[in-house]
């Protein structure tokens, strides 16, 4: 029920740093995906254990909305419509995103864009392109240089069909009441 209930999570949420691991296959050759998905997958550890307020604006065909994820206390929270809900632990989702990128095949192409500032903090700026069974994914992440935290994803899927663009805010987060 959890694993179910965490695959949900991300649909409704709009892939925020997950989508760049459910898709991935394990690390790659190529020299910017392996920096990439190495710094993605500290950048999700950490984003696991700071807490952080994540923004999330979602286009899927004709419909768009908007959403809200908190990670904090070793809790997901969202609000959708308004209503804040716990969405599981992080511990349950660190599992589901295992095994969702443990099962994942997709021909991918990665490369550094250029650095800029993200709310004043210096990101380097990554881009892939993924194709996978359902479809072709195209991805762009920042990565705050000093601190290795996701600032903002935009992902948009099937050729622009379903747009996602997430940013992502630290500090001083608490668990919604």
């Amino acid at each position: 029920m959890q694993a179910a209930r965490a695959r949900l999570f991300y649909i409704l949420i709009g892939f925020t740093i997950a989508t760049p691991l459910m898709f991935a296959p394990p690390l790659k050759a190529q020299d910017d995906c392996k920096v990439m998905y190495k710094m993605l997958a500290d950048a999700q550890v950490k984003l696991h254990s700071t807490p952080a307020h994540v923004y999330t604006t979602s286009k899927i065909g004709a419909q768009t909305f908007s959403a809200e994820m908190i990670y904090a206390a070793g809790s997901m929270y969202m609000k959708m419509n308004g209503k804040w809900s716990l969405a599981g632990s992080i511990k349950d989702m660190e599992e589901s995103e295992h095994s969702l990128q443990q099962n994942a095949s997709a021909k991918e192409a990665c490369h550094h864009v250029k650095d800029e500032p993200v709310n004043g903090e210096m990101a380097a700026v990554y881009a892939s392109h993924s194709e996978t069974p359902k479809g072709t994914i195209d991805m762009q992440i920042w990565i705050s240089k000093a601190h290795g935290l996701v600032l903002r994803s935009d992902m948009n899927s099937d050729g622009g069909k379903d747009l996602v663009s997430s940013r992502y805010e630290y500090g001083d987060i608490k668990p919604p009441v």
